[in-house]
């Protein structure tokens, strides 16, 4: 087996999780500006004041972009082998999943193949949901509880099941 990454990844890799597990997992929710300075510390780019839970799970923090308001909760699981981009407002629910990498399956070597994921402002993804690579989610579009995404969402979407389908239209009130 041969790493994707170089050595000098490998190494930062390991001091981010250890950095994380022993600065930032067990912080109440309160410390998130603390948590905020250790992911810029490790390269994330942050704009505004976003929520990350403590118990999130990041793969690689210089690949997350976060804005003003957005939010990782509770077990959620960047998994940033490409960059991931939350923008304002942006909501993730408990334990839900964005996934950026997968493997080119036609090669026997597997390849790695990493998909950016955007998620646009003022969007929310139910809890467990799953986010695959490449996908963008338009503005103000709803992910159920559970939901697969493995294609682009429309602005003001809902979407729901797995595989995930349309079933409805966000209308906002103002």
């Amino acid at each position: 087996y041969q790493s994707p990454w170089p050595l000098w990844c490998q190494i930062t890799l390991v001091l981010w999780r250890i950095t994380w597990k022993a600065l930032c997992s067990w912080t109440p929710k309160f410390m998130n500006p603390w948590r905020l300075v250790i992911l810029k510390s490790f390269g994330a780019k942050i704009s505004g004041i976003p929520f990350v839970h403590s118990s999130a799970r990041i793969q690689i923090p210089w690949n997350l972009i976060l804005h003003h308001r957005a939010c990782l909760g509770e077990g959620v699981t960047a998994y940033s082998l490409g960059e991931i981009e939350i923008q304002e407002g942006g909501t993730v629910a408990q334990e839900a999943y964005l996934c950026t990498g997968t493997h080119d399956f036609e090669r026997a070597s597997l390849q790695l193949i990493t998909k950016r994921i955007l998620i646009e402002s003022n969007v929310f993804i139910g809890a467990r949901a799953m986010i695959l690579p490449g996908v963008t989610i338009g503005k103000n579009a709803v992910i159920g509880a559970m939901a697969v995404v493995a294609k682009d969402i429309e602005a003001n979407e809902i979407i729901a099941g797995n595989p995930s389908r349309k079933i409805g239209e966000r209308s906002l009130i103002q």
